[in-house]
């Protein structure tokens, strides 16, 4: 198992994952990646605040940015 890190970019901002979680491969964090920009992008929609700008980055151990999730609600409204 490897461990993934979360972060979440805001424009320049980084909002980093310090705890991170483990996962057997990278197909399976990004599916958790997936879900958890879903949840944010419609969390950002209830709140009526924009996340146009917003990312959420799946990282190894090293720091590397392995995949950038985009986080939007409106693909999922339609």
């Amino acid at each position: 198992m490897s461990r993934y890190y979360f972060h979440i970019r805001a424009g320049w901002d980084l909002i980093p994952d310090d705890e991170g979680m483990e996962f057997p491969d990278l197909d399976r964090a990004e599916m958790e990646g997936h879900a958890s920009a879903r949840d944010l992008g419609l969390a950002a929609l209830r709140e009526r605040r924009s996340c146009a700008a917003y990312a959420l980055e799946v990282a190894d151990a090293t720091g590397k940015v392995l995949k950038r999730i985009r986080i939007d609600p409106v693909p999922m409204l339609a």
